[in-house]
């Protein structure tokens, strides 16, 4: 015969919850419940609601599983922030570098910034698509008498097959986490001073708002905005502004 199950037919919270904390101040963590698998489905704590004992978090994820006949496991995830509950009133930011390169044509690099937008496209089409003979087969060496040797090295380059080069590419960001959804969506894609302490840019360099994201976490938001670092010379206003 089998063991008749007893349980107090509510959800009963199982010990052990942890939870931790990011360098945001996101709390994250995970608590097990236990419960009849008759009632899985009403007394499964419901998105958004708060822990028992920990107001600040609320239920971000759940799942349950059936670990004996008749009784189920209920896991549920749990996020939030704890200003406003723990005195403070202002939260907390993280800040990241992120340094890495772009592909860009070749003959956009800095190099042949003295030369003129004629002498560029001369020596790339010339590189590219050089001239032919009568016959329509046989290639013929362009007249380079004259050029600048930056004209020079460019054709010679294009001509080996170089069509990119690597350009520096940094991004500076901050994550931080709010009771309400980000604001400032208007000054996406300006030219701005980034928030924090960024590193110092040089050689005309500024700073480009390029995007805000934001994932509800709980009953928080979890936001991030990245500002990306210009080449020489910065952003274009007329662009940008």
């Amino acid at each position: 015969m089998a063991n008749k199950i007893y349980h107090p037919g509510n959800l009963v919270a199982m010990p052990g919850f942890k939870a931790s904390k990011d360098n945001a101040g996101l709390w994250t963590g995970t608590q097990m419940y236990h419960c009849k698998e008759s009632e899985l489905l009403n007394l499964m704590p419901r998105q958004g609601s708060s822990h028992p004992k920990f107001p600040y978090l609320a239920l971000e994820t759940v799942s349950f599983e059936i670990f004996q006949e008749g009784l189920a496991k209920i896991t549920a995830g749990y996020a939030g922030a704890s200003f406003g509950f723990d005195g403070s009133e202002e939260p907390e930011e993280e800040y990241n570098l992120d340094i890495s390169t772009s592909e860009e044509p070749i003959s956009t690099h800095h190099r042949y910034n003295a030369l003129t937008a004629q002498d560029i496209l001369e020596a790339v089409e010339l590189a590219t698509n050089p001239p032919r003979g009568e016959d329509g087969k046989t290639v013929k060496e362009p007249n380079t008498t004259g050029w600048a040797n930056e004209k020079l090295e460019l054709y010679n380059d294009t001509k080996k097959g170089i069509e990119a080069y690597r350009e520096p590419r940094v991004t500076w960001s901050k994550r931080w986490i709010s009771k309400e959804k980000p604001t400032g969506l208007n000054d996406i894609g300006k030219i701005v001073n980034p928030e924090g302490d960024p590193p110092q840019a040089a050689a005309g360099r500024n700073w480009l708002n390029i995007g805000i994201r934001s994932r509800e976490r709980g009953k928080v938001y979890e936001n991030e905005i990245t500002w990306e670092l210009s080449g020489r010379g910065g952003w274009l206003a007329r662009y940008y502004s």
